[in-house]
């Protein structure tokens, strides 16, 4: 199936970058556009009785769930099933069990990523399809919550699937419901100048158009990872490149490496790029200090990077090399039209092993990558994705901005809320974690027990 990314935030000019989303489609043909996240497990989206200041402004209203004759809250206190399902799983949810307090018997979630931002919630169970796919819609456990970004900001999404490891993910709920054939699922996004992807479900055969997929074996527990042998920029092979533990992060922009193969790829690329006449320099750009480069007379431009810059080599476990373009490394300057900058960075997030790679949807680009949870391995190939998209998956646009005049008027009423979401102290479970969530909710005697007709937006105070 096709999915897409915005070319434009919600609010301002430039997206923040090749982060991709599929609609899902709930009761009453309520549609939300959830980005699709290899490194984190969790799916959630705003639902009705959040505040906007919790769950943020995105590209629909929140979810009435008032529409829906399935939907239910979880209680992990009267329900065994519910309460096996939320402490199977502690790295992601924890059932508050604290009789004393109104949020008694609710599950709930919450992640601290390492870029500051934070989500939470508690977990609700409805029926979910997948706008674009011929897929059977099926009874889903879910988040009702919101992501924050550090700064207070939302993103234009309305919130995230889970496409990362364990049995909560949104994959593996596919699978177990008997809605694909196989544990398995494939992604490939495009090039620099454009904004779609394709997202395969269950085991598919390409024929043909694909070139045979090479594997690795598949690391970790809880995030998709695989081991890098080396890195090599042109013919130089970067030091410290050589055993690292990397994750594949489609929700990551960019891509992160440890400092000793940063300061090396950045000076062998520099080098290499000035003997080729191009001029480089830092800049803040998006509130990095990030390395740029430019011509003084001509154009640089998707259409030309190969005249300037090398092609990126990586090799996995056991020898699974792919050759990447130079759109592995680089994106447009967000004002300079003639400019390339670095989109790589130095991992050094708080809590997060600096040792690590986290391979972010921007070293992703025109490379098929099929997970494989059956056989937990991970199958690559260079490949022209636009080509295998427009063969092979259905089509479904990108939805345009209906929403700007909406938020507005939310902005107004979202200053009555007389509720706020609980507040979740976490270590976090994502790629990008910190660790393992804690939750802390304000006891409130005015709020009634958590039972079937609960107002939602009395759970998440």
């Amino acid at each position: 199936m096709e999915i897409n990314a915005y070319d434009r935030e919600l609010f301002g000019l430039y997206s923040s970058g090749h982060e991709f989303f599929l609609t899902v489609t709930l009761a009453d043909e309520q549609e939300f556009d959830l980005l699709v996240d290899t490194g984190s497990a969790q799916t959630y989206f705003p639902c009705e009785g959040c505040p906007q200041d919790v769950c943020g402004v995105h590209e629909h209203a929140y979810y009435d769930w008032r529409m829906s004759k399935n939907f239910r809250v979880l209680n992990c206190t009267t329900s065994a099933s519910d309460g096996k399902y939320c402490r199977d799983e502690p790295e992601y949810f924890e059932c508050y069990a604290n009789k004393t307090s109104k949020l008694h018997g609710a599950c709930v979630f919450g992640s601290l990523y390492a870029d500051g931002s934070e989500a939470g919630g508690y977990l609700v169970q409805d029926v979910v399809g997948i706008l674009g796919s011929e897929l059977t819609p099926i009874k889903m456990t879910f988040g009702c919550g919101g992501l924050r970004d550090a700064d207070g900001g939302s993103e234009r999404h309305d919130g995230m699937a889970g496409f990362g490891r364990g049995a909560v993910t949104f994959h593996a709920q596919l699978a177990a419901a008997g809605a694909i054939n196989a544990h398995v699922f494939g992604f490939c996004s495009e090039g620099m100048d454009t904004s779609a992807a394709m997202l395969s479900l269950g085991r598919y055969d390409f024929g043909e158009e694909l070139h045979a997929l090479e594997y690795t074996r598949m690391l970790g527990d809880t995030e998709l990872a695989v081991q890098t042998k080396a890195w090599k920029i042109g013919n130089e092979k970067i030091a410290g490149s050589s055993n690292i533990y990397t994750v594949l992060d489609s929700g990551t922009t960019m891509t992160y490496i440890p400092t000793v193969m940063y300061k090396d790829f950045v000076g062998k690329l520099i080098a290499l790029v000035r003997g080729a006449g191009l001029n480089a320099y830092r800049v803040d750009v998006f509130g990095d200090d990030t390395w740029c480069f430019y011509a003084n007379n001509a154009r640089v431009s998707a259409s030309t990077l190969s005249r300037w810059f090398p092609n990126l080599s990586i090799t996995y476990d056991p020898a699974v090399t792919l050759v990447l373009g130079p759109e592995s490394y680089l994106f447009d300057h967000p004002t300079e039209r003639s400019a390339m900058c670095l989109g790589i960075g130095e991992v050094n997030f708080p809590g997060v092993d600096a040792g690590q790679i986290i391979l972010g949807q921007l070293t992703l680009r025109d490379t098929y990558i099929e997970y494989d949870l059956e056989q937990l391995r991970v199958g690559m190939t260079v490949a022209r994705c636009e080509k295998l998209r427009k063969k092979f998956a259905t089509d479904s646009s990108p939805p345009q901005n209906v929403w700007r005049i909406v938020a507005l008027v939310l902005a107004v009423v979202a200053a009555a809320q007389l509720v706020a979401l609980a507040i979740f102290a976490c270590r976090a479970a994502r790629s990008r974690r910190v660790g393992k969530w804690h939750a802390l909710a304000p006891e409130d005697d005015r709020e009634p027990a958590l039972d079937g007709q609960i107002e939602l937006s009395n759970v998440v105070r």
